[in-house]
């Protein structure tokens, strides 16, 4: 694939992927394997917080940091996941900050796999109009973030990867207001999707290894 087709001759695909996979041994292989899979597109990965967010969390139930210094910190955090997944995928993607990717839009040129900051997004973001502003509580996790920022590129699509299926039918299309109330996405979901007009789709990536896996197996 051409890692640098003008932007309109390939869909912008947003993808979150799940922090608690940041340390899954399969991770770089499976990630890119499933990326070529959609077919061509240019996707800019969200890494959500995962343990570290967690760390947190725990820290504010049992000693009351507070939800806006704990989401600062929080912010924080995406950060580090993002230089973390830029790590893991070693080479295959670089890390951009949000002022990068507009640039990079502006030029009409986006590279077919690149990892966003999304601690860049959140600042550079907070005191404009781009995005409505997300609420400082543990209702928001990397899965609004991702949303809005798909809002705010004009994606076509936004795809959360996960460790698991979602709640319900595998064959049907749970809304989000269901996901959020089965835990599979953050609560704030619902509010920070509804604007957004493309594709949005959760996968199971840790289900996709092991299908592959198998179609493997019966090759061999």
């Amino acid at each position: 694939m051409n890692d640098m087709l003008p932007v309109r001759e390939r869909p912008l695909r947003v993808v979150k992927v799940g922090g608690s996979m940041l340390d899954w041994k399969p991770l770089p292989a499976t990630l890119v394997h499933w990326l070529f899979a959609q077919g061509t597109a240019s996707n800019i990965l969200i890494a959500g917080g995962g343990a570290l967010a967690d760390v947190i969390r725990r820290a504010d139930a049992q000693l009351g940091l507070g939800e806006d210094a704990a989401h600062q910190l929080c912010v924080d955090v995406l950060g580090v996941t993002a230089r973390l997944l830029t790590a893991v995928l070693a080479g295959k993607a670089k890390l951009a900050t949000w002022a990068q990717v507009q640039g990079q839009l502006s030029a009409g040129r986006l590279p077919e796999i690149q990892v966003l900051d999304a601690r860049s997004f959140l600042r550079e973001t907070d005191s404009t109009d781009h995005i409505d502003m997300l609420p400082h509580t543990w209702d928001v996790t990397s899965d609004s973030i991702a949303a809005c920022i798909a809002c705010a590129l004009a994606a076509d699509e936004l795809v959360l990867l996960k460790s698991c299926e979602p709640p319900g039918n595998p064959s049907g299309d749970p809304s989000p207001h269901v996901l959020a109330a089965g835990g599979y996405v953050d609560r704030y979901f619902p509010i920070a999707a509804r604007s957004f007009a493309g594709r949005v789709r959760m996968v199971n990536l840790r289900g996709f290894a092991t299908s592959c896996d198998k179609r493997e197996s019966s090759r061999s």
